[in-house]
């Protein structure tokens, strides 16, 4: 067993600002989050906020304007188990 990865429950979260963190924060423990955002500072940032908090969190760069960015995000997120919950968060921000 030294080579079998554990596979998670993943939830996938689009937009890493305060709304989509809070949803994640209610509904995303236990589950591996990775955090996308077009803005790799933004989705480390709440990545680090939330890891801090005990979440497993992991941030990605993609941009849902270019559907090679979204099949990587989906990509990566099947890496750790299967698909289980979206948060489609970006663009919620009124800023």
């Amino acid at each position: 067993m030294a080579n079998c990865i554990m596979k998670q429950q993943v939830m996938l979260v689009t937009g890493a600002g305060q709304i989509s963190m809070a949803i994640a924060r209610r509904m995303g423990y236990g589950m591996k989050i990775v955090m996308g955002d077009k803005n790799m500072d933004n989705a480390n940032n709440i990545a680090t906020i939330m890891n801090n908090a005990g979440f497993d969190v992991v941030s990605v760069r993609m941009d849902l304007s270019f559907r090679e960015s979204i099949l990587q995000f989906i990509s990566k997120g099947q890496e750790y188990g299967d698909i289980t919950m979206l948060i489609n968060g970006a663009g919620v921000s009124p800023s």
